[in-house]
């Protein structure tokens, strides 16, 4: 029982000597770093300096604050920011494999330790009135190892100088990182002291101020008998490791991972600056793409145009023979461009797929008409033939399936000198609302070797070099049609037999149209066109080859034709008389279309239809040019017929909007109502009926509104007539400044110049309402 009292004594004299170590903050007196005896003298008064540090420790649980000197600490477990961080990193970045997961959490445990190391190591020398760079940095290991990080063993062969020449070459006997995987029983691939590289990295650059990064060597986490550590210069730290490995009695060579701080901020930059420029190169392709389009298909076009124009004329043999030489040669230059122009649209994901309802079996004898000329003049058999079961829409894009059927059966009749070209659409999987149609098109032409197939589809690739100069071709047609069939969510595959021929299988899924449409506005297959009332017509055109171009075609078709060489000059002719059609170049001096077609809507309050005629063949030109205020869009080069059915169309809307005993109305435009209720004219005169009879109750509310300031009311007044007016054709005359009250009302802007757009709009609203009255009553 006497010896358990001893025992049991002693231990509450040692309980009450840590009590009192503690309250007086006295710590044990040993050394917390080994050094070369050279530098003893350094570390003595180093430690004495931490010591004095570390006396003024406080601890209060009540409060949960720990500090040191008057700096708050808290206590963290050290394997929670090693073992625990790392497996952590490892999982969530699992599908990068476990190296480089285990680089992220080790360049962010590096950086983050680094910080600290910097911080602490400018507070310390601050709070201790340290400036000799040795004193500063020799504090470094002894704090280091009295705040609990890892004890220092300093070798004699390092050389701790402020320049290029600094190295330190130091051992952890009691890392606490290595240490969380020893006492877990783990065994690590890769050294894990990173936080104390980057910690005593910090400490030494923040002493020396110079930049410094540090490398374990070896680790005890990983099996090797102690933590071992160089620290020097990044740009010098490869060279200390080399002949450190060089040493070693089987040395080879090592690859090291040397951290730089914020290695991964620098390389997150490096990436920003190199997509910023990878945008901007792709802005300026875009930009010379398009330029080099207008330049090309500007010439190409009149080109084109005339030599359609001379076939008209009586011609000799020779000379039909070199104008279909011309012709030849011209189309298939524009093919080029054309192609050239669907692959930078392909490449910046900027070719859009619509989805609108279209008839399978009409697009194939479009088809079918297209090429039977072609294919008769090779004295080839050409059949296109579709499933009779789809016998309703599809909803899709027929512009791109016609671009697919265009590319491969152009180059079936290219390739095949005699026999056939069947192209066949068939059923392959079909649901309620949706279906996969399968096409095929086969040919009995000069087929393709075996160990060519799988490359027919790479950009600028054709079978052999041979048939390029034979028949022609940039090897660009199948590149494009096999992105535009994935792009439409389909495949496509080929098998081929030399000199037997080749067969093209596509698939492209459809929905089902919901409602089977019939199109208001269809290409003249022939038939004669009407023109109605439109006799003239502006051409607004820069250019004077384009300029003949136009106006001969339209003079041939008995159209009265002015011309204006620039915007400016169009807008002078528009104010002295009026005309049934604009046709608007867009890349003009002095005013250009886009500008020009704002004035005319805007400032001239003029509804004339305005044709867009455009070079810039390029994803979103005709969205633009419709959302300036344009009508339709043609672009160049454009066949006569295309130009005729664009003119024919917008004279037959014109017709169901204006009766022949109206005069041309100025504000009112009601195509859009015309178009929407296929030419209604008895509900049409029923909306206007309404309009009329709630305009001037609206007009007295705004009035009244703006007289009182009443905000509210003004808005809504305003945002129901704007939502009307537009109906009429009236946006961009009255919807504009309805809008801009709109948003004066809802901002409480000063009721001034919400009277001055009022007083703006009236008169326009009595002459709109003057020519609604005129349409109802005829």
């Amino acid at each position: 029982m006497s010896n358990a009292n001893h025992i049991l004594e002693q231990q509450f004299r040692l309980l009450q000597q840590e009590n009192e170590m503690l309250r007086s903050g006295r710590f044990p007196h040993t050394n917390a770093v080994n050094v070369p005896e050279e530098l003893r003298p350094v570390f003595n008064v180093a430690e004495g300096t931490v010591r004095e540090y570390f006396r003024d420790f406080k601890m209060d649980p009540g409060c949960g604050t720990i500090e040191i000197n008057d700096q708050r600490y808290v206590l963290v477990r050290a394997s929670a920011f090693s073992k625990g961080f790392l497996e952590t990193i490892q999982g969530l970045y699992a599908d990068k494999g476990p190296s480089e997961a285990f680089a992220i959490g080790r360049n962010f445990l590096f950086d983050y330790a680094h910080v600290i190391g910097t911080h602490d190591a400018r507070d310390f020398h601050q709070k201790m009135n340290l400036t000799d760079p040795i004193a500063r940095l020799s504090a470094g290991p002894v704090h280091f190892a009295w705040s609990g990080w890892a004890f220092v063993n300093i070798h004699p062969e390092s050389n701790p100088s402020p320049d290029d020449d600094f190295l330190l070459l130091y051992d952890h006997p009691y890392s606490f990182e290595a240490d969380s995987w020893i006492r877990a029983g783990a065994i690590s691939k890769e050294p894990v002291c990173v936080m104390n590289s980057g910690y005593s990295s910090g400490w030494c650059e923040e002493s020396f101020g110079l930049p410094l990064t540090a490398v374990e060597v070896s680790c005890i986490a990983k099996g090797d008998a102690k933590c071992s550590f160089v620290m020097a210069p990044p740009h010098r730290i490869q060279e200390h490791l080399e002949k450190i490995n060089s040493k070693k009695k089987y040395a080879s060579r090592k690859q090291y991972n040397i951290p730089t701080l914020f290695e991964r901020k620098k390389v997150e930059e490096e990436m920003e600056r190199s997509k910023a420029l990878a945008e901007e190169s792709a802005k300026a392709k875009d930009d010379f793409v398009a330029n080099m389009s207008h330049e090309l298909r500007t010439p190409l076009g009149a080109i084109l145009g005339f030599a359609d124009l001379l076939q008209k004329t009586d011609l000799d043999p020779v000379q039909q023979e070199y104008l279909e030489a011309i012709h030849t040669s011209g189309k298939s230059l524009l093919s080029i461009i054309n192609d050239i122009l669907d692959l930078s649209k392909l490449d910046a994901g900027k070719f859009i797929i619509e989805s609108v309802p279209f008839s399978i079996p009409e697009l194939m004898h479009s088809i079918q008409v297209m090429f039977s000329p072609r294919a008769a003049g090779k004295e080839l058999r050409l059949s296109c033939s579709a499933d009779l079961s789809i016998n309703y829409q599809v909803t899709g894009d027929p512009m791109r399936l016609t671009q697919i059927l265009v590319n491969l059966i152009g180059n079936a009749i290219k390739f095949t000198d005699n026999g056939s070209v069947d192209v066949n659409c068939i059923v392959s999987r079909e649901d309620h609302d949706s279906l996969e149609l399968h096409f095929t098109v086969r040919d009995t032409g000069i087929g393709i070797e075996p160990e060519k197939i799988h490359s027919i589809f790479d950009r600028f690739t054709q079978a052999e070099s041979h048939i390029t100069r034979q028949y022609g071709g940039t090897g660009l047609g199948l590149a494009i049609t096999k992105q535009l069939i994935e792009l439409q969510g389909g495949n496509i595959r080929v098998k081929s037999e030399m000199n037997r021929g080749t067969e093209f299988h596509f698939m492209i899924p459809y929905k089902k149209a919901q409602e089977q449409l019939h199109p208001t506005h269809t290409p003249s297959n022939g038939a004669p066109r009407s023109f109605g009332s439109f006799r003239r017509i502006l051409i607004v055109e820069d250019n004077l080859i384009n300029q003949k171009l136009t106006s001969t075609i339209l003079h041939h078709n008995g159209f009265e034709v002015s011309i204006a060489k620039n915007g400016r000059k169009a807008i002078d002719l528009l104010k002295e008389s009026g005309f049934d059609l604009i046709l608007m170049d867009i890349q003009m001096p002095v005013l250009d279309g886009y500008r020009t077609t704002q004035l005319v809507r805007d400032e001239l309050h003029i509804g004339t239809p305005i044709i867009a005629m455009t070079a810039h063949a390029l994803s979103g030109e005709r969205d633009k040019c419709l959302k300036a205020g344009m009508n339709d869009y043609l672009a160049k080069p454009f066949r006569e017929a295309d130009l005729l059915d664009k003119i024919a169309y917008w004279a037959s809307l014109a017709e169901g909007n204006h009766d022949s005993t109206h005069p041309n109305f100025k504000r009112i435009d009601l195509s859009f109502l015309l178009e929407q209720t296929r030419n209604n004219k008895t509900f049409i005169r029923e909306m206007i009926r309404i309009f009329l009879k709630q305009y001037p109750k609206d007009r007295e509310k705004l009035k009244n509104a703006i007289s009182k300031q009443d905000y509210r009311q003004i808005y809504k007044t305003v945002h129901a007539l704007r939502n009307t007016v537009g109906l009429f054709g009236l946006s961009s005359s009255i919807g504009n400044p309805l809008l801009e009250m709109e948003k004066l009302a809802l901002a409480n802007e000063k009721v001034e110049n919400i009277q001055q757009l009022h007083n703006k709009v009236l008169p326009l609203f009595e002459e709109a309402v003057r020519e609604l009255e005129l349409f109802k009553d005829n």
